[in-house]
């Protein structure tokens, strides 16, 4: 008789087991589920938030980094492919803040900086010319269109 007890409490202990398995499974299965359905939601929601209009307003922004991007995307409308030197110094010519900035600092770094930050977040393009390995020249992504003829090699997105 004690030989049928303890089976039985081994089949039931086994069960237990295999039922609390068969529940973790479960759960995990569901966390899976809920996460994929979270970032689905996430992913909508960055999506809806890039749906706005950006409007060259310079006069408009207080802060120099502002100001630096919206006469950066001015000068690049009336002169596509232009490089940075040139570039920097039609910021400087063109608004007195950046002037002033300039005069006070001596130094082009944080305007260069900011070129560059704008290229890597893709509001301007940045290109090289085949042979020229030392200028860097700004363009607008709507800009692409009128020397698309001319690309040899463009980066991976």
């Amino acid at each position: 008789m004690s030989e049928t007890g303890e089976s039985n409490s081994v089949d039931n202990k086994q069960e237990t087991s295999s039922s609390n398995e068969a529940k973790v499974k479960d759960q995990i299965k569901s966390d899976i589920k809920r996460k994929a359905t979270r970032d689905k939601l996430d992913k909508e929601k960055k999506r809806k938030a890039d749906d706005s209009f950006i409007i060259i307003l310079p006069e408009k922004v207080k802060s120099l980094r502002a100001k630096i991007e919206n006469r950066v995307v001015e000068i690049l409308k009336g002169e596509p492919l232009i490089n940075e030197k040139e570039l920097i110094l039609k910021l400087i010519a063109r608004d007195t803040e950046i002037k002033d900035y300039y005069v006070k600092t001596q130094d082009i770094s944080y305007l260069q900086f900011v070129l560059w930050d704008m290229a890597k977040k893709k509001v301007i393009y940045k290109a090289k010319i085949l042979g020229d390995r030392k200028h860097v020249y700004f363009f607008l992504p709507e800009q692409l269109e009128q020397i698309k003829e001319k690309v040899i090699k463009a980066p991976k997105e």
